[in-house]
């Protein structure tokens, strides 16, 4: 019998007395397990408000439609420091220059279209529909989006995730009660992707004429802001050992 028929026995011996300590040991078995979903949600007032709007120029001119626009920008972002919105909340982005020209057979140039979009972070929600106006009577007549959200959310996912925890651990007791069973300590636990659904007001693409309103009639009428709740969800999957 060769050196490597005499190895090979040898760890088949070793394989076969682990294989039947194992059996015969209840500590190398399976567990008994009962395994859940907890999930919890918190609903939350939102404290910032992001708009992203943006101002659209024409002109049969390039640099006439660029130099329009450029003062138009300037307005908005005039308006936004008077209003006390930090430079770190304020952000231009989306340049875009482009001819038009006309659908004939021979096409003609129409004009050039210049747009410049802008995305501001309102931290004083009070604030929001006053400057909204007064962005819109400045020069601009786009809005990408208006969501209204939760500036520190992890404490609240902190918050919900604790509770899913607690809300698992009930589930597995209620479950393992009918069956006469108790819940012991966890084996595993694992927290599944996901977890923040924005209930907003949004307004997407929208394109805006005649937005200009007196003071008057801005005092007079109530307001037409609904911010909704941010609902936080948290879910996690938990293994109970059975007594």
């Amino acid at each position: 019998m060769g050196r490597g028929t005499v190895v090979g026995f040898l760890v088949f011996i070793l394989f076969v007395g682990v294989a039947e300590r194992c059996i015969a040991e209840d500590p190398c078995s399976h567990p008994r397990l009962i395994s859940v979903v907890g999930t919890a949600e918190i609903n939350v007032n939102p404290d910032e408000v992001v708009l992203d709007i943006a101002v659209d120029s024409r002109d049969k001119v390039l640099g006439t439609a660029k130099s329009g626009n450029d003062a138009r920008v300037r307005s908005v972002l005039t308006l936004a420091r008077t209003a006390g919105v930090e430079a770190k909340d304020v952000q231009t982005s989306a340049l875009g220059m482009q001819p038009e020209y006309s659908e004939e057979k021979i096409p003609r140039l129409l004009d050039y279209q210049v747009s410049q979009s802008i995305v501001i972070t309102l931290r004083d929600l009070s604030k929001y529909e006053t400057l909204m106006s007064q962005f819109l009577e400045a020069g601009v007549n786009r809005v990408n989006g208006v969501s209204f959200r939760v500036a520190e959310p992890r404490k609240y996912r902190d918050e919900a995730r604790s509770r899913a925890i607690a809300a698992a651990k009930e589930k597995a007791a209620a479950m393992a009660g009918q069956l006469g069973q108790t819940v012991g300590k966890p084996w595993t636990i694992s927290e599944e992707s996901g977890g923040s659904m924005f209930n907003y007001m949004a307004l997407q693409n929208a394109t805006v004429q005649n937005a200009t309103r007196s003071t008057g009639e801005e005092a007079a009428e109530e307001s037409t802001v609904a911010p909704g709740q941010v609902t936080i969800r948290a879910s996690v999957d938990v293994s109970f050992e059975l007594e």
